[in-house]
């Protein structure tokens, strides 16, 4: 998987470009994911078989599903990452002052 890197949030120029990205891979995604479904019916419409055939179809529908779902989480946690440098602080509830806070990038 192809890591995103966040952009400064005090650069206009970066934020605006990485907002266009984002949007441009929530339009890839929802093309995307209209076509794994669209062929993942097909598939299970036009299935007129039994045995090894069903199993390995089932094998690759369910495959085909788990990429959709990466897909949208792929997007929803980038549209976080996006939306978190705008709040200038954390609520007094994150964080207490002088706690050491540790961050995780995923």
């Amino acid at each position: 998987m192809k890591r995103h890197t966040l952009p400064e949030p005090n650069s206009r120029k970066q934020m605006a470009r990485a907002r266009r990205k984002h949007t441009e891979r929530v339009v890839f995604a929802v093309i995307f994911t209209s076509v794994e479904l669209w062929a993942v019916v097909a598939a299970v419409v036009l299935l007129e078989d039994d045995g090894v055939l069903a199993v390995a179809a089932s094998v690759v529908l369910s495959a085909a599903l788990i990429a959709v779902w990466d897909t949208w989480q792929s997007v929803v946690v980038t549209g976080r990452a996006l939306r978190l440098p705008s709040r200038e602080e954390p609520p007094a509830d994150e964080a207490e002052p002088g706690q050491q806070m540790k961050l995780v990038r995923l």
